[in-house]
């Protein structure tokens, strides 16, 4: 599994996560709870981004493997 892959997704969907939070602060009115939004989107898009790179990249090896199995045969 590529690492940096997986990172990389988790911070470029950490910044959408944060721009969602900067959002809802704007659409809820609550000004004050700006950095609760923003931490909190942020954190979910990192765990989101990372969780989805590396069930891809499960799959993508997992897929090898059977392709190498079937040309056993």
């Amino acid at each position: 599994m590529n690492i940096r892959k997986v990172i990389f997704a988790g911070i470029m969907t950490a910044l959408i996560g944060a721009m969602f939070g900067l959002a809802l602060t704007k659409i809820a009115q609550r000004e004050q709870r700006k950095t609760i939004f923003l931490i909190g989107g942020a954190a979910l898009g990192f765990v989101i981004g990372a969780f989805q790179e590396s069930i891809q990249q499960q799959r993508k090896l997992k897929d090898d493997e059977y392709r190498d199995s079937d040309s056993e045969f």
